[in-house]
């Protein structure tokens, strides 16, 4: 069964998983093929073997292939799960064009912090840092702003206030696993953890030359 996004937050911080092999970006209103394609550096985009996470990173050579990715299906979003040099948040906001939502989930190993992103109608709607503060940018900055404070993540806007004793404060690990429940909860989206940590998806390079962001 799909999971919660929470999950995503204790993978980012696995010492069993690199970080920089779960750039994860999803979509709604679009095949797992088209958002590889409106992803990708090149065309045509080829769908590879099934592969794990592991295998995946393994063909990331920083020659040939800067990013790889596996693709997969959750109810109605598509997802790719990306190895090695991904866009992440710097993507394009033109992948969401033509009516397309895309979330992006970016761990951002390198240069902390961590980054949320949902694009639509070609345009960034929200963008925010998964710690050191709450400081939301985009067309709908207060989309999830509700949803977060009713979740302990932040204070109620306006409030001087402290939200927990200093000795209830949340663990960084902890706040982003809230804030990604939210976000999973607010946009219906679920998440296969066994088979994105430990199973075969179809393959694809994403990436042929080095991300723009780098």
């Amino acid at each position: 069964m799909p999971d919660s996004l929470a999950w995503i937050a204790d993978a980012w911080h696995s010492p069993d998983l690199n970080a920089t092999d779960l750039y994860i970006t999803c979509a709604r209103g679009l095949s797992p093929q088209r958002l590889a394609e409106r992803i990708a550096d090149h065309e045509p985009v080829e769908i590879g073997p099934a592969l794990t996470i592991q295998e995946a990173s393994r063909t990331v050579d920083l020659t040939h292939v800067h990013c790889a990715g596996r693709i997969g299906q959750s109810g109605d979003w598509s997802f790719i799960v990306e190895c090695g040099g991904s866009e992440g948040w710097a993507l394009d906001p033109a992948v969401s064009r033509g009516g397309a939502e895309v979330l992006i989930f970016d761990p951002r190993p390198d240069d902390p912090p961590s980054l949320f992103r949902y694009l639509a109608d070609g345009e960034v709607q929200l963008h925010f840092e998964l710690g050191f503060g709450y400081d939301p940018a985009g067309a709908q900055p207060d989309l999830l702003r509700p949803a977060l404070e009713a979740a302990g993540v932040i204070p109620p806007e306006g409030s001087l206030d402290d939200l927990l004793g200093a000795d209830e404060e949340l663990s960084p690990v902890e706040q982003k696993r809230r804030v990604l429940q939210v976000v999973g909860e607010h946009f219906g989206l679920l998440l296969p953890r066994q088979v994105i940590e430990h199973g075969q998806l179809p393959a694809v390079v994403t990436r042929t030359s080095p991300p723009s962001s780098w």
